[in-house]
């Protein structure tokens, strides 16, 4: 008998945008969320394959001699060079796919379930993924989290935003919108899509 798989609804946005608190709040509604980002990081450090194609494209520094993934390396190398992003994540992209797949599978009795990643956008997204869901903020906002959760530079934190997905990418066919600026309220916009999802309204 043919397991059937639980549809998989992106949660996407830019860097500081709230992705991580909309994942939060469809958490509680019971929804399970695979965190591609968090398993990206796992995989960097324990599968072999990813860790060998790391190497050669940025060097055996970018890992230490213990064979711990060292971000500091990389986010330099990338620095000097952005054109690495996207090869970085030629090598690390499939891996994180084949590791939803299986979590997909895992899974039972949800009317749908959260695949949430800084990076997808309606022209590269996973075929995994049905649906989109785009968190979008102000700049300002935005800029203003990410200095009080990780203390970094203005000028990092550009680089970090250059480096993704314009906005106009993000929301170009999204799905559903949620807006998470100053002043917007977070969960009323997040139940409303997960009772149209689910199909209770």
């Amino acid at each position: 008998m043919t397991h059937s798989l639980i549809p998989f609804i992106g949660v996407t946005g830019g860097i500081g945008s709230g992705k991580s608190m909309v994942c939060r709040i469809f958490s509680c509604l019971g929804i399970p969320v695979f965190e591609a980002d968090k398993q990206a990081k796992i995989i960097l450090n324990e599968n072999e394959v990813v860790k060998n194609a790391i190497k050669e494209l940025l060097g055996d520094q970018s890992y230490t001699e213990n064979g711990v993934y060292s971000p500091t390396w990389v986010k330099a190398k990338i620095k000097e060079d952005p054109s690495l992003i996207p090869l970085i994540n030629s090598v690390v992209h499939p891996a994180v796919r084949q590791k939803a797949i299986e979590w997909q599978l895992s899974q039972k009795n949800k009317p749908f379930l959260v695949y949430e990643s800084a990076l997808i956008h309606n022209k590269n997204k996973p075929e995994i993924i049905t649906k989109l869901i785009v968190v979008k903020a102000d700049i300002a906002d935005r800029i203003k989290r990410i200095h009080v959760r990780d203390k970094s530079h203005l000028t990092d934190i550009n680089t970090i935003m250059n480096a993704q997905p314009s906005e106009e990418d993000y929301l170009e066919n999204a799905d559903f919108i949620i807006k998470n600026s100053n002043n917007d309220l977070i969960w009323p916009q997040v139940e409303k899509i997960y009772k149209s999802i689910a199909g209770l309204t």
